[in-house]
């Protein structure tokens, strides 16, 4: 299996359990892994049989227009989009926050078959 990987998309959005939190958009780095096979597209070279990733990529920024408190949420939205929207049926996806003062950033990756 191939794998299209879209790494660190960034994405401004309301995320968070507090008031405080959820008052301004906060920014999360999403990276996509797509598991699929290239080799119609390899051959062809026709957009049309590929994973439009600058779409996958614009569907995941659309996401961040939707209030959340939880990253759990979030990154099981970005998953589950991808598998009823694109063909494959694997995808792991990864969110990062920026959240804690004394940590680089919080991340959740989770893998879908």
């Amino acid at each position: 299996m191939d794998t299209i990987l879209i790494q660190e998309l960034r994405v401004l959005t309301h995320i968070g359990i507090t008031e405080e939190e959820q008052a301004e958009k906060q920014e999360l780095k999403v990276s996509v892994w797509i598991r699929t096979d290239i080799r119609a597209i390899a051959q062809s070279d026709d957009i049309n049989d590929a994973i439009d990733y600058a779409e996958v990529a614009l569907k995941i920024q659309e996401l961040g227009k939707t209030k959340r408190k939880t990253l759990e949420r979030f990154v099981e939205d970005c998953a589950q989009m991808i598998l009823d929207t694109f063909s494959t049926k694997d995808v792991s996806v990864s969110v990062d926050k920026f959240a804690l003062p004394d940590a680089e950033r919080v991340a959740i990756t989770i893998n879908r078959p």
